[in-house]
């Protein structure tokens, strides 16, 4: 009997991180998506970022939403994409993009709530 427990225990922790790992591809690849449409409709705007701005840096930063929520105490929850330049001194081609997390916690005097799409 112990066997039989221990050899289900065993096929149900295999198996769990196989199914979430389909979920988790396509949770990832929805984020990037999302990530290169802000960015790209913020390079669109005529009078927003510089485009020798980000010729010139290093890495970008996109969270396509951020969540923000206070009272007494508040905080920020995002996910998003980072990239950066490949080469001794982040000077070549864009790399693959990282997944990022922003989770944050303060103290606030007043109440409030918000949703922005943040970029660099």
């Amino acid at each position: 009997m112990r066997q039989f427990v221990a050899l289900l225990a065993a096929l149900t922790l295999i198996g769990f991180p196989l199914s979430t790992a389909a979920a988790d591809k396509e949770k990832i690849e929805e984020r990037v998506e999302n990530c290169g449409l802000v960015l790209k409709e913020i390079m669109d705007i005529p009078d927003n970022i510089p485009k020798d701005l980000i010729d010139k840096a290093e890495c970008v930063i996109v969270y396509p939403s951020v969540l923000k929520a206070a009272f007494v105490i508040g905080g920020s929850y995002g996910r998003g994409a980072m990239a950066c330049r490949t080469g001794e001194h982040f000077t070549g081609p864009w790399g693959a993009p990282t997944m990022m997390a922003l989770e944050a916690a303060a103290s606030a005097s007043r109440s409030a709530a918000r949703q922005r799409t943040s970029c660099c």
